[in-house]
């Protein structure tokens, strides 16, 4: 009974609405029950989900598989090793993702330098820069840049280069990296 319990309020704080209830058939508080029912509810919740984009919360990341030279000062970041591609958001072949509704989004990167090279980049909002980013000029320094940012549908955000007539060199070997996802739908205040 604890057990099924523990898992009501668990769904319940988290706003998922089950039709569907667990149980324990082995000993209460064992971590392998817990476990069981968990993936059983998991797997009945996802079987019920429509494909509806509105229902999808859009998530990626990505990071650099090998280290990228960066020699044009709006160059795009392609970050190819896509590692989660929730609501088909983010194009690996572009390095921009396309945010599939409106609401407020979270982003982050990290950008690793290598010995010595500082790397100037910035976070765009479709064509403006929302924030810029620096990795310093030590051996092997990394950036990290953390942002909320409202979207509409449609509403393209990448990382850019920006330092103009500077070669600046990213270490990949999965240190730089790139994700978002949507946090929160923004009512309108009409």
């Amino acid at each position: 009974m604890a057990c099924s319990s523990f898992i009501f309020v668990l769904f319940a704080l988290t706003g998922v609405s089950l039709g569907v209830g667990a149980s324990c058939n082995t000993q209460r508080g064992k971590t392998t029950c817990v476990t069981e029912d968990l993936l059983e509810m998991l797997i009945r919740i996802n079987s019920r989900k429509s494909g509806s984009d509105e229902k999808i919360k859009p998530a990626f990341y990505a990071s650099l598989k090998g280290d990228v030279s960066l020699s044009d000062s709006n160059k795009v970041l392609k970050f190819e090793d896509v590692r989660v591609n929730r609501g088909r958001g983010y194009d690996l072949s572009t390095g921009i993702f396309t945010a599939t509704r409106d609401g407020l989004y979270h982003f982050s990167c990290v950008i690793y330098g290598d010995r010595g090279d500082d790397v100037g980049y910035q976070l765009n909002k479709n064509e403006s820069l929302y924030v810029k980013g620096y990795s310093n000029n030590g051996a092997y320094e990394a950036s990290t840049l953390s942002v909320l940012m409202e979207l509409k549908k449609g509403d393209r955000v990448y990382i850019q280069h920006r330092h103009s007539g500077n070669t600046d060199k990213v270490i990949g070997s999965d240190h730089s990296s790139f994700g978002g996802f949507f946090f929160a739908r923004i009512k309108s205040s009409k």
